[in-house]
């Protein structure tokens, strides 16, 4: 995971349509051949498009036995995100992640990290927050399409997403709310900046990874991590 993020970080991140134009399908399924065959696997080497890891990465989360986001604890997101008030519903919003399991947190955290990158640079790749979360809710949150009140709290549960791609530091480093980034506008940036969002590093994520590997009870660490 982490060769990939860093892959699509550098040099992809400008690529127009990042995470929403789909890359080859015969590249994507070798990639995920290989890396169920071999954590380390050399992407550069493979010679495949940005846009190819990207769906890779996508299609990981989307075999994944359970969500990202745990089923038991969309209710509450979904509530969270019907309020009014915007540092309320922020607040209730960091309150509920903090009940992710450790893994999930952890995991959850990273890619965030790592959309709220993307969307800094939608002037250029024109993926906004917005387009980021309309690509990632149904994979992160994994609903049931046919449950009809799913349907009716769609835009709700893509709302919740937007929202922790464009307040990333308020949710995980401490950072205070912000504004909703609008591209080509400058953003002041405050004196703890540096601080505020960590380096891609390594998750520290050995194997076995493959998604059918995984356990789906959630609390026994579905993603392999120790």
């Amino acid at each position: 995971l982490t060769h990939s993020f860093i892959f699509v970080t550098f040099p992809g991140l400008c690529t127009e349509g990042l995470y929403r134009v789909s890359g080859n399908k015969t590249d994507q399924d070798n990639i995920q051949k290989q890396f169920d065959q071999d954590h380390n696997i050399d992407l550069v080497a493979m010679d495949v498009t940005v846009n190819a890891v990207a769906g890779a990465l996508k299609a990981f989360f989307a075999d994944l036995p359970e969500p990202l986001i745990p089923y038991s604890l969309n209710p509450e997101l979904v509530e969270a995100a019907k309020m009014m008030d915007k540092t309320e519903r922020l607040n209730s919003l960091k309150e509920i992640v903090k009940k992710f399991p450790s893994v999930n947190y952890e995991v959850f955290k990273y890619i965030i990290t790592h959309l709220n990158r993307v969307s800094q640079q939608s002037k250029t790749n024109l993926m906004t927050a917005d387009n980021l979360s309309i690509c990632f809710w149904p994979t992160l949150m994994r609903p049931d399409f046919e449950n009809r009140e799913t349907l009716s709290t769609t835009k709700l549960n893509q709302s919740v997403i937007e929202s922790f791609i464009q307040q990333c530091q308020f949710f995980f480093y401490n950072g205070d709310i912000v504004e909703p980034f609008i591209p080509g506008t400058p953003q002041p940036l405050p004196p703890n900046a540096g601080q505020m969002v960590e380096p891609l590093v390594p998750l520290q994520l050995p194997p076995p990874l493959q998604p059918q590997l995984i356990q789906p009870q959630l609390q026994s660490n579905p993603l392999g991590i120790m």
